[in-house]
């Protein structure tokens, strides 16, 4: 079993564990100097630098069955959600409803374009990634990036598998926004083409389709890839397998911020620390609605499709080693 925060400290399997890793041939070298002790007894009460360390050692070992090359489409999706910031030689991995808000304004307020956090977070909530620079924007060279990859410093957030397709599904439902009315029309065409091969009423699929969405329809359509799952790198980037997106068994980042941690804030510190931030700068309390909320939508699937979004997020639940979820709590 691996490890984190949340699980007891077993220090013999802690050791053997690192002899394997040494001996696997891999170094733990870093730019980032503080990660360089593995702490011994993992609890919230430790300093947060030591969490992160263990955090990214816990990964690196998990990591150790899904090693595998990049194929060229996955770079450039990688690429794609990574923003870089070549002044403070930050490169950070975006993962959706995993704090991407308060990330954003953060390398906002390294980049210059806002001195208050509360004009940077408002500027992120209504203009998106605008003043950010992707690295599959500015760089083409393979080289290019992977100095980078090899010499700044790497951070990602991440968060539970179901309690974040929970929150896009519920941003769908509140905000009117065009990415709303796309997505539901096509998760309300293809329920309507699922239904209709069963010889059920076709659903509706015209402009207020979004009103009409329940979460089991979002959910099918999410999930419609089970039998292909090759094919899950084509899922939307809002709900696709963080381990599809930032793929951090072949990137090896510095900082992996647990998003549902109740020691993010603390965590964070550690990070824009690193990232040399503004010193009054710090992290907004993390925004999640709760585990109550979550189990709430995910009563009302069956059990097969309970099973199929689980399924789903096999890989993210072992390497980030979070528990996997009982549907009713």
């Amino acid at each position: 079993r691996k490890w984190n925060e949340y699980t007891p400290w077993n220090a013999s399997t802690h050791t053997n564990r690192l002899q394997a890793h040494s001996l696997s041939g891999r170094t733990a070298t870093s730019p980032v100097q503080v990660l360089t002790t593995i702490p011994r007894n993992p609890t919230k009460e430790m300093p947060a630098h030591q969490r992160l360390s263990l955090r990214r050692e816990s990964i690196r070992t998990a990591c150790k069955e899904f090693q595998r090359p990049l194929t060229a489409r996955e770079k450039t999706q990688l690429y794609t959600q990574m923003m870089v910031d070549d002044a403070h030689r930050v490169i950070w991995c975006t993962v959706r409803k995993s704090g991407t808000t308060s990330w954003k304004a953060v390398m906002l307020i390294l980049k210059g374009k806002f001195s208050r956090l509360s004009a940077a977070l408002d500027h992120s909530i209504h203009h998106g990634y605008k003043y950010l620079t992707r690295m599959s924007d500015k760089y083409s060279n393979p080289a290019d990036i992977e100095y980078r990859l090899k010499h700044y410093t790497k951070f990602m957030s991440y968060r539970e598998p179901l309690g974040r397709v929970v929150s896009d599904y519920r941003q769908i439902k509140l905000y009117n926004t065009n990415f709303r009315k796309m997505i539901c029309e096509r998760v309300a065409a293809y329920n309507s083409n699922v239904s209709e091969s069963r010889g059920r009423k076709a659903g509706k699929t015209n402009a207020d389709a979004w009103r009409h969405i329940s979460f089991p329809q979002f959910v099918n359509y999410v999930t419609r890839f089970h039998d292909e799952r090759n094919k899950n790198q084509n899922l939307n980037v809002h709900w696709r397998p963080t381990n599809l997106i930032c793929h951090p068994c072949q990137i090896d980042y510095d900082f992996y911020v647990d998003f549902e941690s109740p020691t993010v804030t603390e965590d964070s510190s550690v990070v824009l620390k690193a990232l040399r931030a503004p010193k009054w700068l710090k992290l907004p309390k993390a925004n999640t609605s709760g585990n109550e909320t979550k189990y709430s939508f995910l009563s009302q699937l069956s059990a097969s499709q309970y099973q199929r979004l689980l399924s789903l997020y096999d890989t993210d639940y072992e390497i980030f080693n979070y528990q996997r979820p009982n549907q009713n709590g």
